[in-house]
């Protein structure tokens, strides 16, 4: 006879923290913050994910300005080197030419370490992918030798990339002065069927037009966001949504494409996400050209059509500014469970060189109960620093990475890592009204919902909220898992009556 195992189930109401969400975890590495390098040369995180079992990866330029390879580095839970990935902790690696990009990071549900970006050789780029093995060694079996390279014949940049539920990915970027993107079968040759022969590229009319993030919804729907200039020499906000083979999605702004300008002079579209309920979240900065010079952050929402949500902020705009007559950029962005967005990016007043973290409401207002009225900075010393990536564990908390520098000095990498009020918490159901076995499990699960006697949607999680199982399922039937990487993962289960969400451990 099967044991079963009584799951833990989270909770409604969020933990309570001793410390004020937005200061820095003294866990990781007793201050919050690690330092780190790849080689002696010049290191940045140019990308960052964090793994199912919690270990945070980051990667970015190693060298000189002359000769820049790539380094990847893992660091454990609580901010220590894990030094059973790669060598010592460390992946040197190079794409051919003498200079190596990687922009974007993400972690395949078998644990892979999938890097995309462009390589260079002082006249003209590719786009590239490398992928790794969990312990840092490449992977043999994509692109060659662990390196997908695709060329145009143009000059091509890379910024980032998306995972696809048939494991396949979406490159996205510029070639020349257009938005493009080119689609990946999983062992890193192009699929042909999308696009033109597996390439899409996007004009804005005569502007320039530069593509720097990618989201794709449920519904396969794939959009763009980036920066046009228009015929007054102002840059905006640009975005292009597609259908799932690469068509453009007329339902969308016009024919499928959109600019607009949130600010008075230059804006710039920087993150972008679809979220489940249709509506559309763009994350950039506006320029002012009156005295004092200055930038702010512009996070804008939009009906699925495109339309602004004047629900949201004003009018459908939030403008915030870290440094009230400073410089503000955004870099990154993330949705927490709750539904409230984090921010980080560059926070530059007269003298400091910071960078920032700020959270916002579902309706676009400042969170006051985040921080510091809603946003805080952070210094590393006296040195030059700002944020590239941010992402959310799954226990709530907020890891930052990004560069740093004192004067005259190489850069390093740093990873910084933040308390949060949206930590969940977990209920122990003595009822055992839902019981998961085993757990944990290596191949296969079971479900027993005794308030559920029909058949019940059910959805599985991984830690970085990618959603990797959806079925129907009935009580007791098996769904096999063994295809999952090991690790913490979720289940959210429903029925016509309500919701529930079970944790389990694939070993």
């Amino acid at each position: 006879m099967k044991k079963i195992f009584t799951c833990f189930m989270l909770a409604a109401i969020p933990m309570l923290l001793h410390a004020q969400s937005g200061e820095l975890d003294s866990s990781f590495n007793g201050n919050g913050i690690v330092i780190g390098s790849y080689t002696s040369e010049n290191n940045s995180a140019d990308a960052m994910a964090i793994q199912a079992d919690g270990k945070i990866v980051v990667a970015g330029a190693t060298g000189v300005a002359a000769n820049i390879n790539l380094g990847v580095s893992r660091f454990n839970n609580d901010g220590s080197l894990d030094t059973t990935f790669g060598t010592d902790g460390k992946v040197i690696l190079s794409s051919g030419w003498i200079k190596t990009y990687i922009l974007d990071m993400k972690i395949q549900n078998d644990g892979k370490i999938v890097m995309a970006g462009y390589r260079w050789n002082n006249e003209t780029g590719d786009f590239i992918m490398f992928r790794l093995n969990e312990d840092g060694s490449v992977d043999p079996s994509f692109g060659n030798d662990g390196l997908a390279i695709f060329d145009t014949g143009e000059a091509e940049v890379s910024e980032s990339f998306a995972i696809l539920e048939d494991g396949k990915f979406i490159l996205s970027g510029y070639i020349n002065e257009d938005f493009s993107m080119v689609k990946v079968n999983s062992d890193g040759s192009i699929d042909t069927t999308f696009g033109t022969n597996g390439w899409v590229l996007t004009d804005f009319a005569q502007s320039l037009a530069f593509a720097y993030d990618i989201n794709i919804n449920a519904e396969g729907k794939i959009m763009l966001a980036g920066a046009s200039l228009d015929t007054t020499n102002m840059w905006n906000f640009a975005l292009a949504r597609y259908n799932p083979n690469g068509t453009l999605d007329s339902s969308f702004g016009n024919q499928g494409k959109l600019e607009l300008s949130p600010g008075i002079d230059n804006d710039f579209a920087i993150r972008v996400l679809q979220l489940e309920n249709g509506k559309i979240l763009v994350g950039g900065h506006s320029w002012f050209a009156t005295a004092p010079v200055r930038y702010e952050l512009s996070i804008v929402q939009l009906n699925n059509d495109g339309s602004l949500d004047t629900s949201y902020g004003t009018n459908g705009v939030l403008k915030a500014r870290w440094q009230e007559d400073g410089e503000n950029y955004i870099s990154d962005m993330a949705l927490q469970n709750d539904g409230k967005l984090v921010i980080t990016g560059r926070a530059i007043g007269s003298n400091t060189f910071d960078f920032g973290i700020l959270r916002v409401t579902e309706d676009g207002q400042l969170d006051e109960t985040f921080a510091d009225n809603g946003k805080t900075i952070t210094p590393i010393d006296l040195n030059d620093s700002k944020s590239v990536s941010l992402a959310i564990q799954t226990d709530g908390k907020i890891v930052v990475s990004g560069d740093t520098a004192r004067p005259g000095e190489n850069v390093d990498f740093f990873i910084a890592r933040y308390l949060n009020d949206e930590e969940m918490s977990v209920q122990d159901f003595s009822n055992n009204k839902i019981a998961l076995y085993p757990n944990p499990a290596s191949s296969s699960i079971q479900i027993n919902w005794t308030e559920s006697n029909k058949e019940f949607a059910l959805e599985i999680y991984n830690m970085l909220g990618q959603k990797v199982v959806t079925s129907k399922i009935k009580n007791n039937e098996v769904i096999n898992i063994s295809s999952l990487a090991n690790g913490n993962y979720f289940i959210k289960l429903s029925n016509e009556v309500k919701t529930e969400t079970l944790r389990f451990i694939k070993k």
